[in-house]
């Protein structure tokens, strides 16, 4: 999100695909420069490995182009230099990738074990783009002026018919309240826009805002320091018995007894809407999943503090297999099932939790879990 200094006025940035940036290369150059792609990849991987689920957070990048003696990773250019946007403006040739973001995120998942399920979540992908220039075979680094090695004639051939003029567009769309034209609120990270002149809340899927359906748990014993956002997930499972909460009992073995109700009461997944680290998060998934907070909620924004929704409800579905794999007790018969499920996402609701202050932590004033504070304030920054 971009805060015009001049106007005042929020706009979101927006990418047809993904954000491209580049380096600028010196402007005292002569020689034609190319710039080589390289996918900056940052997000949460998961991955059944046996009875266990392993988790790991990556923020990296690596070449997008299988090419010799081209260096692998832009090491900590992108944070020592300066990135702008690669545009129609910037003069030189970009070349495209040759490697998918997927394919180079497979490279960096959770150690997984054959034909059992592995995610990602909230996988941020951009392509950032660095300077160089070809000269008598010889590819030279056009910031050092450093030669990075000869390249054989079928990769010159190669590089040089992948090249296309910069044509990608940022797009800017306003983040006035499509309903009553107030000003949306939201901080720069946040994903969901709240109104509270008109009492709703928005997003940008792609090009316009679209309305995000929410709810707000009322909140027990004193007012609530804040609220942290969570999506409520009902999700349609071909090929396992799970329609009713008395099937989510018996599929983790929870102590509970199963009654009639159960039998008739239908269950959520749920997922944080914030980012946390990948342990933290798989802990809400499952925590949350097995309580199903049924409180007493409301469409009306409270007056307290919301925590930005950072991870969309798109991402948070990725959870749901993962969520499953963690509370299945019979790991034996239910894990070699799971590649088969289909899973469908029917509806997906978000709901605001109130949380009480602690000391280091913040606490659901309901279910009485607690979340590190230092550790939400991480999560911010993922």
């Amino acid at each position: 999100m971009l805060l015009c200094p001049f106007c005042r006025t929020k706009l979101y940035l927006v990418a047809d695909d993904h954000f491209r940036y580049c380096i600028p290369a010196p402007e005292t150059t002569s020689r034609e420069i190319l710039y080589l792609p390289y996918w900056r990849l940052k997000g949460m991987s998961f991955a059944v490995a046996g009875r266990d689920i392993t988790n790991r957070f990556f923020d990296t990048n690596r070449l997008a182009m299988d090419v010799q003696g081209v260096p692998y990773s832009l090491g900590l250019r992108p944070q020592v230099f300066r990135l702008r946007f690669a545009s129609p403006e910037v003069k030189g040739r970009f070349l495209a990738p040759g490697i998918g973001a997927r394919a180079a995120m497979q490279l960096l998942s959770a150690n997984a074990q054959a034909g059992l399920p592995q995610v990602f979540i909230g996988e941020m992908i951009s392509l950032i783009y660095s300077p160089v220039y070809l000269e008598n075979g010889v590819l030279y680094d056009s910031l050092l002026q450093r030669s990075m090695g000869s390249l054989k004639a079928e990769d010159q051939e190669r590089l040089l018919a992948s090249c296309r003029p910069p044509d990608w567009q940022v797009r800017f769309i306003s983040t006035l309240c499509p309903q009553c034209g107030w000003d949306l609120q939201g901080e720069s990270e946040a994903l969901v826009l709240i109104c509270r002149n008109c009492n709703s809340a928005w997003t940008c899927p792609a090009t316009s805002m679209e309305r995000v359906p929410f709810a707000v748990t009322a909140a027990k014993g004193g007012p609530p320091l804040c609220y942290l956002p969570f999506w409520r997930m009902k999700a349609r499972i071909e090929g396992a018995n799970l329609n009713s909460y008395a099937d989510l009992v018996r599929l983790g073995n929870l102590p509970k007894a199963i009654t009639g109700a159960m039998e008739e009461r239908p269950f959520y997944f749920w997922s944080p809407a914030f980012k946390i680290n990948p342990a933290l998060f798989l802990r809400w998934t499952r925590q949350m999943t097995t309580f199903q907070p049924a409180s007493e909620a409301v469409d009306n924004l409270p007056a307290a503090v919301l925590h930005p929704v950072t991870l969309p409800a798109s991402e948070a579905e990725e959870s749901i297999v993962i969520t499953l794999a963690s509370l299945i007790a019979d790991k034996r018969r239910w894990l070699p099932l799971l590649p088969r499920l289909r899973i469908t996402l029917e509806e997906a609701l978000l709901t605001y939790h109130p949380f009480a202050s602690g000391s280091n932590e913040l606490i659901h004033t309901e279910l009485l879990l607690t979340i590190n504070k230092n550790a939400l304030a991480f999560g911010r920054q993922l």
